[in-house]
């Protein structure tokens, strides 16, 4: 009896680590993420919210984009204590990507929530630019600590270009 347990409990261990390995090895994006390539170029950009508590850097890559392909996005999110900014922690946040007043993409709506929760007030949204025109990015702050404040912006324009091969060529200012 001792024996089947066993070997039913190594058959179940096996069976677990097949399929998180299976899991594992698709990926719904096909694109290299520039974070994570040594060699990338990574722009970045910075902004306070409009009331000035809260600090906001952007980064993204890459700058120039093949047609379909997604752009990555790093968002790094502090308190703006006037001398240093420290880290925020356990924030509640979105990343809006809008054009002409219509919202084309929110991160939480991939989560079904109304906020991502940020434990480290990072997060790593990407978005596929289709075309040329005039975008804005907003970083939403509704959250810090578990305790809801006032939701506050810090806003930036995206400016897509089409670049000479074809390709989109993405310029970011605040």
């Amino acid at each position: 009896m001792r024996n089947i347990s066993c070997i039913s409990l190594i058959i179940c261990l096996l069976l677990l680590l097949y399929i998180t390995t299976l899991q594992n090895t698709f990926s719904l994006v096909n694109s290299k993420s520039p974070f994570s390539e040594s060699t990338a170029k990574i722009k970045s950009i910075s902004s306070s919210t409009s009331d000035g508590k809260y600090f906001v850097n952007l980064q993204f890559g890459p700058e120039i984009v093949k047609s379909g392909e997604p752009t990555f996005f790093m968002v790094n999110i502090f308190d703006n204590n006037k001398d240093k900014q420290i880290r925020m922690r356990h924030v509640d946040c979105d990343f809006i990507i809008s054009r002409d007043g219509i919202e084309l993409f929110k991160m939480s709506s991939k989560y079904g929530e109304p906020f991502y929760h940020s434990i480290n007030g990072v997060m790593l949204p990407s978005f596929r630019f289709s075309e040329p025109g005039n975008y804005t990015i907003s970083v939403e702050i509704a959250a810090q600590l578990f305790i809801p404040i006032i939701p506050v912006f810090a806003n930036f324009s995206a400016a897509v270009s089409p670049a000479a091969d074809g390709n989109l060529e993405i310029k970011l200012s605040t």
